[in-house]
């Protein structure tokens, strides 16, 4: 551990105990729920696909503020959970790309500080359960960034039955073993895992109920490889299309484990005491490895593209009696803003010595406020993206992984309307050079401030 590290957990520490109770009342359990892959049309109440059958998360998304202008801070899974636990830019916080699943590799690194840490210093007790995919060094494992208890695997992506690393199996690299817990690998092969960490957050809520706590439930589904139990599939078997077919059965399972973690906190006396967000780390993908059957409806690109199907994502708020029910919010804001947001409701400090590109969204959660940000930007290689209002530029755009899909001549630099174009169907770029250099110019600033 970094000396700036240390002095800031031991800084905070001490300030959790002196915090004004009235100031940080009612400081709430929180639960984060992520899924994997799942695309803006893969869920329910967004209304775009209409055999998206999500029942247990449109009912969260009555019961709380339904976001429609949430954003991952990237088009793909590493990224995008560092910035959700750091607060910063993936750019900045160092894991701008999908981290290597191998044994030992260094992913987030030992001195950046996350929420876990921030949020269990304020005296909260902290859990993972699910896909990390943030390397396995020892310094970058959930347990060493501030999780107190982790049920899950390291890598990118498992064999939901073997819970072997998925490469092993298909991709000629290899195979290992990989579900952990707190450290110590355990054997639970036949058993699907989405229903393993479905059984591990009720666990967790079960035991952890008498003091404040600090759970994620990242889901690997629908991630490929595309397994499902067979019951799940046949509740799709009016779906002609097989791809689709697989990918809804995914998601009506994870979905199910929303309902019976949801129901778990109705049990134990804790839905009016927790606040519950969900998201989707990026869009939908077209991979081979995975099908044809995400939907990222009514959105261009897919997962690693930096049009809007690849970064734009559901987004839930749920807190009985404080957020209220069954609001649309349409502002502009992205994962990293939960650090500062959830840190500050639960009554933690911020670290000092570092940038935080976050920012609290809870005034436009509560009230319908204007979005903090007056721009948001990505960049994954040589694609960049800006957004501003309803404006949105991309340099050097794909559509999918694979230069097959990239676009070529006056379309590498792709300019927007989102208002009037939520597609971007249409490239501004030649009838507007204005706001076309004007946002190119922001890109340049903004990637000049990452270097400092």
């Amino acid at each position: 551990m970094s000396l700036a590290r240390r002095q800031f957990l031991l800084s905070a520490a001490a300030a959790a105990g002196s915090l004004s109770a009235q100031r940080y009342q009612p400081r709430p359990n929180v639960l984060v729920i992520v899924s994997d892959d799942q695309g803006y049309g893969d869920i329910g109440c967004y209304g775009t696909e209409p055999d998206a059958a999500t029942p247990h998360l449109d009912a969260l998304a009555a019961s709380g503020v339904r976001l429609t202008g949430f954003y991952a801070n990237a088009p793909m899974c590493s990224p995008t959970r560092a910035a959700f636990l750091t607060g910063r830019h993936p750019l900045r916080c160092g894991v701008p790309f999908v981290v290597d699943s191998s044994p030992g590799v260094v992913g987030l690194k030992g001195d950046e500080i996350t929420l876990a840490e921030v949020l269990r210093e304020a005296g909260y007790r902290t859990g993972l359960v699910g896909k990390w995919h943030l390397g396995a060094a020892a310094e970058s494992l959930p347990n060493a960034q501030g999780f107190d208890d982790f049920y899950g695997f390291h890598s990118g992506c498992i064999d939901y039955f073997s819970h072997r690393f998925y490469w092993g199996l298909e991709g000629g690299r290899p195979s290992f073993h990989d579900l952990w817990r707190n450290g110590e690998e355990v054997n639970e092969s036949g058993q699907y895992s989405t229903h393993l960490f479905t059984r591990e957050a009720k666990r967790f809520l079960r035991e952890n109920k008498a003091e404040p706590f600090f759970l994620t439930v990242a889901y690997n589904a629908p991630h490929y490889p595309m397994h499902a139990p067979a019951e799940y599939v046949a509740r799709f078997e009016h779906v002609t299309d097989p791809e689709r077919r697989m990918h809804l059965a995914m998601l009506a399972a994870m979905d199910d484990g929303v309902g019976e973690i949801l129901a778990t906190l109705e049990e134990e006396g804790l839905r009016q005491d927790t606040l519950v967000f969900f998201f989707s780390d990026n869009g939908a993908t077209i991979e081979d490895r995975a099908g044809r059957g995400g939907r990222n409806t009514p959105y261009r690109g897919y997962k690693f593209s930096l049009f809007e199907g690849g970064v734009r994502m559901p987004a839930i708020a749920s807190w009985p009696g404080i957020l209220p029910a069954g609001k649309v919010r349409s502002a502009m804001c992205a994962g990293f803003d939960l650090f500062p947001t959830l840190a500050k409701l639960c009554g933690a400090e911020l670290p000092t010595d570092r940038v935080i590109d976050g920012r609290d969204i809870w005034p436009l959660l509560v009230d319908g406020a204007r979005s903090p940000h007056e721009t948001l930007f990505w960049k994954r290689y040589d694609q960049v993206a800006v957004r501003q209002g309803d404006w949105k530029l991309v340099k050097n755009p794909i559509l999918a992984l694979g230069e097959e899909n990239a676009l070529h001549g006056a379309d590498r630099t792709f300019l927007s309307n989102l208002a009037d174009d939520p597609g971007e169907k249409t490239n501004l770029a030649s009838s507007h050079p204005e706001k076309t250099a004007e946002l190119e110019k922001r890109i340049e600033s903004w990637e000049r401030s990452l270097e400092r």
